[in-house]
């Protein structure tokens, strides 16, 4: 074949690795790609993706060996691809580089550091975190790709291999990582993974709320303070890093009050862009009773105390494992599923059924919309017997 120098590579997987391996373009036959041709400039070895049709691969393969034989002699190729008057080649000029997909990432989550700022205001502390590990998944898939080389197939492949990945990762877990990935891709001017995310989806995490008997008999185990904890949560409805970053000075005791707020300096911010509730914060009643003990719990601590902290007096992480230990302890069989944040639903649940009107239980809860907390509670049955008595003795009633 003339000019050595150009040569078409197929990618293949062996043993669970990927690898290029030189094609012979004088068989008649060979397996579909991705394939890519390589070439020299200067020093610097160039490598190109041409597809996986093996008739176009060998093309562009031919194609480059004609443009390197015509720059060999002092032409130039234009942009568009056709020939341009001779001139001289130096070697000051330099060689093309292409940006690999690692290095991309690496810029994107740098920028992400950048854009945390120190207000507390910008990306969340945990964002770079969770972009880092799931971007770590494309660069699996590929470890020696180029961002140029990144098509719709190569998305689809992704897909695939994400859904068979030995980490068994659910339906929710692929389609984050998907999304995650989309929004790097457009950062570096890829839109292809945008269609392929609206391709995918799952099931909604259904939460349910703890009966009273399971309330009754985690809580017949636990110490004063796991005690306040947990009743902490199911009175305050809150999340689980709200409840971590609550301060003495959250606590409104002659009001019996709980204001969540977001709390800059310690980088934690509160959900709710577009109300400005991320902002402001929201306000939760609490009963005077259970805020009476808390006011006792705090004694000694000053205003910008945490009330839960950990043993170091900083922010608590690991009150998912302390509701389980808990669980486990009071011998519940399903003490897997006990959570934090299925108090926060148990909570709702029993304020809905009670009578509280889904608007105020909505701004309790911090929701943006009224159809996420229609959701949350399961109401989609017009015709249930709390609804049906409030119909009967409602302002309706005298005009039937």
């Amino acid at each position: 074949m003339a000019n050595k120098s150009v040569v078409l590579y197929q990618s293949v997987k062996t043993r669970g690795k990927w690898s290029l391996r030189a094609v012979d373009e004088d068989s008649n036959r060979f397996d579909v790609g991705p394939f890519y041709v390589t070439w020299y400039e200067g020093k610097e070895k160039q490598s190109e993706p041409v597809g996986r049709d093996p008739e176009h691969a060998l093309r562009e393969a031919r194609l480059k060996r004609a443009a390197l034989a015509y720059v060999a002699v002092g032409g130039k190729i234009k942009p568009n691809g056709s020939p341009a008057p001779p001139v001289r080649m130096t070697d000051e000029q330099p060689a093309r580089k292409r940006k690999s997909v690692a290095t991309a990432i690496a810029e994107y989550l740098e920028n992400c550091r950048e854009r945390q700022g120190k207000s507390g205001y910008g990306l969340a502390v945990r964002t770079p975190e969770t972009y880092e590990y799931r971007l770590g998944f494309l660069i699996e898939f590929r470890p020696n790709a180029f961002i140029d080389e990144i098509d719709a197939e190569f998305v689809r492949l992704f897909r695939r291999f994400l859904l068979h990945h030995e980490k068994d990762l659910g339906d929710r877990s692929c389609y984050n990582i998907m999304q995650s990935v989309s929004t790097f891709l457009l950062k570096n001017d890829i839109g292809i993974a945008k269609p392929i995310l609206k391709e995918m989806s799952y099931p909604p995490t259904e939460v349910i709320p703890y009966t009273k008997e399971e309330m009754n008999q985690f809580f017949s185990t636990c110490t004063q303070e796991e005690e306040l904890l947990f009743k902490f949560f199911l009175q305050s409805m809150g999340r689980d890093m709200e409840v971590a970053h609550c301060e003495v000075r959250d606590l409104k005791f002659d009001k019996c009050i709980l204001h969540i707020s977001p709390k800059p300096d310690r980088n934690f911010r509160l959900k709710g862009k577009r109300s400005g509730q991320n902002k402001k914060g929201r306000k939760v009643p609490i009963p005077a009773q259970f805020m009476a003990r808390m006011m006792e719990f705090c004694k000694g601590k000053g205003p910008r105390d945490l009330v839960f902290p950990n043993g170091h007096g900083e922010v608590e992480y690991h009150f998912l494992r302390k509701c389980k230990n808990i669980a486990k302890r009071a011998g519940l069989t399903n003490w897997k599923d006990f959570k934090p944040h299925r108090w926060r639903k148990t909570g709702a649940t029993m304020h809905h059924e009670r009578g509280v009107s889904v608007r105020k239980i909505q701004a309790w809860l911090g929701h943006e919309s009224l159809e996420v907390t229609l959701d949350y509670l399961g109401v989609d049955d017009a015709a249930d017997e709390t609804s049906q008595q409030q119909v009967n003795n409602g302002a309706l009633a005298k005009f039937v």
